[in-house]
């Protein structure tokens, strides 16, 4: 589905957009509106729409400003400008940046728009459909949202790298989880080429990690390979699955990798060092953040009095169930910004909070910044 964002200081403009035009005739849905042209560059730092539609004179930014922000950022975004007749002449600077066109408000005509979306739908499509790999950045980008619990393309992806490149999925393999790699995915991806430069089946995930998967004939060689990187690259630490076959165990002995990850990442401590009704209570919460377990509810799913699961709960992990959870989902919701172009709702709802406004709130309250400009922060240093 192509992204668009729409950017114009009259309400009735921009909802009548979003109301009478049939976005998904042309694969399309409008992720954001803003009344001003900051509002619309936070918008699309937060999108990464493909599309932008945009007024020309607005407040705090115009949008020529906007539109020379956005195509230095991302220069393959299609921008069309709505522009009145005083507008003219700034709607032919506007072309000469690189937006598509401009159409007249008040001239306005459904066939004229409707075409330019047709072109952008073709132009995008044929971008995306240029060559059968899938791009290293995007196969990252789908592979940590799925792995995060969102609905996305990511099965699609694995299916057709499993028909193709990684045929070895049908043989025994192991899963490699490898952390502390540095800070950014650049960084990741340096460090790997210099530690591992010719293993290319792995896929880099959030900021510092990285899967990787060996054929079981290449096991020992591999781990040869870790003490040697390891002596060279003392921060990096790893875990492993396996022997696995298949793409039900591929996907089973990742999320089992993860898991662990995010458990010791939080106590400094492994899993299976609590007591079991406490092991299945936090892989409850792990695996279903978007609900919100009550103490009572999971205390009940592993056949313990409240009372007596929240003080072993309290003793095994260090502090309350409420703390855990609440630290826990703050965690996530710092990773999916940092490493995702999940909109706020979308984080939010994963993370069990339906409603974007009180999740900002919440956010800010807990790291003051609201996710916004942690996002735009973390983006800057990485």
């Amino acid at each position: 589905m192509i992204k668009v964002i729409i950017i114009d200081d009259e309400y009735i403009v921009r909802k009548g957009l979003i109301a009478t035009i049939d976005w998904q005739k042309f694969d399309m849905e409008v992720c954001g509106d803003a009344a001003n042209g900051q509002k619309g560059l936070e918008l699309f730092l937060e999108h990464s729409p493909e599309v932008v539609i945009t007024d020309i004179v607005m407040p705090e930014m115009n949008g020529i400003e906007l539109a020379r922000k956005i195509k230095q950022k991302a220069p393959g975004t299609k921008i069309l400008l709505l522009s009145c007749h005083r507008d003219f002449e700034f709607a032919q600077e506007g072309i000469r940046l690189g937006a598509a066109g401009y159409i007249l408000k008040t001239a306005f005509q459904d066939e004229e728009f409707e075409e330019y979306l047709t072109q952008f739908a073709n132009e995008i499509g044929k971008g995306k459909n240029s060559s059968s790999a899938i791009p290293a950045t995007a196969l990252t980008k789908e592979f940590y949202e799925w792995l995060c619990g969102f609905d996305n393309s990511f099965a699609s992806i694995l299916e057709d790298k499993c028909k193709g490149e990684w045929s070895w999925i049908h043989q025994p393999f192991y899963i490699y989880h490898l952390i502390h790699l540095g800070q950014g995915i650049s960084s990741v991806e340096q460090h790997m080429d210099i530690l591992f430069p010719d293993i290319t089946t792995k896929i880099i995930c959030g900021h510092d990690q990285c899967f990787m998967f060996i054929p079981q004939v290449l096991h020992k060689h591999f781990e040869t390979l870790l003490i040697k990187a390891k002596q060279n690259f003392p921060a990096l630490q790893w875990n492993v699955n396996g022997p696995n076959i298949g793409t039900d165990q591929w996907l089973t002995g990742v999320h089992f990798l993860y898991s662990n990850f995010k458990i010791e990442q939080q106590f400094n401590v492994s899993i299976d060092q609590w007591p079991e009704p406490i092991q299945k209570a936090v892989q409850m919460i792990i695996d279903d953040l978007s609900h919100s377990f009550s103490s009572v509810e999971i205390a009940q799913k592993v056949n313990l009095s409240r009372s007596h699961f929240s003080t072993l709960f309290k003793k095994s992990v260090g502090e309350s169930f409420y703390n855990f959870t609440e630290k826990f989902k703050l965690n996530a919701a710092c990773e999916l910004l940092e490493a995702t172009s999940l909109t706020l709702q979308q984080i939010g709802e994963k993370i069990g909070i339906q409603d974007g406004k009180y999740f900002s709130k919440w956010f800010k309250k807990c790291t003051g910044l609201t996710p916004s400009e942690y996002r735009q922060t973390k983006r800057r240093n990485s």
